[in-house]
C-alpha cells in the first residue's frame, strides 16, 4: 500500500514534461501537484494520532484507502491544472490517515519483537517506489499515456487497502472521544518531551534536503544532463535499488558496527558527497553513482536514528504521535521545499536551489545529532 501511493507521489517529478504539456502550465509549476498533496499528508497526519485514539482503526484504514482510489483516478480523469490540484490534496488526505494507520500497526498492532520489522517496512516501502514503482511508470509513460502507469498503481492502491483491511488486528484497545483539541494536543505533549521539538525541527530541514532533490531530479537531470524520461527512469532504478536494499541491511549493520559509529559515519559520508554532485558539473556515470550513495546513506543515518526513538524520547502512552511527527516533518519538509522550487526554480536558477539545499542538509543535521549527542551517542 505505501509503495503503491509512494510510486506516484514519486513520479510526478520525472513525469514534470508530459504532465505540463497536458495541463499547458509551466515545467516548475508542475511540483505544485507534489506540493499541494503533501499539504494534504501533512494535515492527515496531523489529525492521525487523535483519530487512532478515538475511532476504530480499521476503519480509518478503509476511509484512507477509499479516498486514495477516488481521488488518484478523479486527477487523472481531469484536463483542468487547479481541478487536478485540488485533487492531488484530498489523494494527500487519504494519504496521511493511512499513513497514521501504518504508525499504529508499528507501535500497537504487532507484537513487540516485529518493531524493528516493521520500521524496515516504513523506511523501505519509499525506497522501494522509487527503485520499482517509479522507473516502471516512467519507461511505460515513455511509450504510452503518462496517466496509463498511474491508473495501474491506483489498482494497486485499491487491491493492497483490501488485503491490509482483511488483516487488521481485531482488538484496538480503549478509545477515547474524538475532540478537536486532540488533534494538535498530542503532538504538543510529544513536543514537550525533552529534546523532541529540536529533533523533529532538525529533521524537517534536513529531509527538505532529500525529498527536495527528488523533487527537482526531473528538472535536474534535464538540465544538467538532457536526460530524456526513460533515462532518467534508469538512473532512478540505480539510485532507488541501493536506497532500497540497503533498508533490510541496518539492524544488521547497527549490530555490526554500533549505532554510534554507523550514525555518525554515514552523517559525515552524505555531507562529503552532496557538495560533490549537487552542481551537476561530474560525468553522468560519477554522478549518479554519487547520488546513489548519497542516498544510501541517507537511509542508513535515518533509520538508525527513527529505531533510536524509545531511547530518545522513553515516554509511555500513546507512542503513535512520535511515529506519525517523523512522517509529519518528512512531509512538511517536501511540501515547503517543493512549492519552493515550484515557484522559484525558473526566477532564482536551478545553482540557488542547488545551493539551498546543501544548506537545508547542514542545518537539519547539525540539530539532529545534536539530539542524538545527548540522549543515545555513547550511552
Amino acid at each position: 500500500l505505501i509503495f503503491s501511493f509512494s510510486s506516484i507521489d514519486s513520479a510526478i517529478a520525472p513525469m514534470v514534461g508530459p504532465i505540463h504539456a497536458h495541463f499547458g502550465v509551466p515545467l516548475d509549476q508542475a511540483l505544485w501537484l507534489i506540493s499541494l498533496c503533501t499539504t494534504g499528508i501533512v494535515l492527515g497526519v496531523l489529525a492521525g494520532p487523535a483519530l487512532t485514539s478515538s475511532l476504530r482503526v480499521s476503519r480509518l484504514l478503509a476511509a484512507g484507502a477509499a479516498g486514495l482510489v477516488i481521488f488518484h483516478a478523479l486527477f487523472l480523469l481531469c484536463s483542468d491544472f487547479r481541478a487536478a490540484l485540488l485533487f492531488r490534496f484530498l489523494f494527500g488526505l487519504s494519504c496521511g490517515t493511512v499513513a497514521s494507520v501504518m504508525w499504529w500497526l508499528t507501535f500497537h498492532g504487532v507484537a513487540k519483537e516485529y518493531y524493528q520489522a516493521m520500521i524496515v517496512v516504513l523506511m523501505s516501502a519509499r525506497p522501494l517506489a522509487t527503485a520499482i514503482g517509479v522507473p516502471a511508470a516512467g519507461l511505460l509513460a515513455s511509450r504510452t499515456a503518462w496517466q496509463v502507469p498511474l491508473w495501474a498503481l491506483g489498482l494497486l492502491i485499491a487491491a493492497s487497502g483490501a488485503a491490509l483491511f482483511w488483516v487488521m488486528p481485531a482488538e484496538e484497545g480503549d478509545k477515547k472521544p474524538f475532540n478537536l483539541s486532540r488533534v494538535l494536543g498530542e503532538y504538543m505533549e510529544a513536543l514537550r518531551v525533552p529534546h523532541a521539538a529540536v529533533y523533529y525541527v532538525g529533521t524537517t530541514v534536513n529531509r527538505m534536503c532529500y525529498f527536495g532533490f527528488y523533487a527537482l531530479s526531473g528538472i535536474w537531470f534535464l538540465r544538467h544532463y538532457g536526460l530524456s524520461l526513460a533515462q532518467l527512469s534508469l538512473a532512478l532504478l540505480v539510485i532507488g535499488l541501493a536506497e532500497a536494499a540497503v533498508n533490510f541491511l541496518v539492524p544488521r549493520m547497527i549490530k555490526a558496527f554500533g549505532h554510534d559509529r554507523l550514525f555518525t559515519g554515514s552523517l559525515l559520508t552524505s555531507a562529503a558527497l552532496l557538495p560533490a554532485f549537487i552542481g551537476g558539473r561530474l560525468p553522468l556515470v560519477w554522478a549518479v553513482a554519487l547520488v546513489t550513495l548519497f542516498m544510501l546513506m541517507d537511509r542508513v543515518y535515518s533509520m538508525a536514528a527513527i529505531i533510536t526513538i524509545p531511547r530518545m524520547f522513553p515516554v509511555t502512552g500513546n507512542k503513535t504521535t512520535f511515529g506519525s511527527l517523523n512522517t509529519l516533518t518528512a512531509w512538511l519538509g517536501l511540501t515547503l521545499i517543493s512549492g519552493f522550487e515550484g515557484r522559484f526554480t525558473e526566477t532564482l536558477g536551478i545553482g540557488v536551489i542547488e545551493w539551498l539545499l546543501v544548506a537545508c542538509f547542514i542545518a537539519g543535521s547539525a540539530l539532529i545529532y545534536r539530539v542524538q549527542s545527548k540522549t543515545v551517542l555513547g550511552k
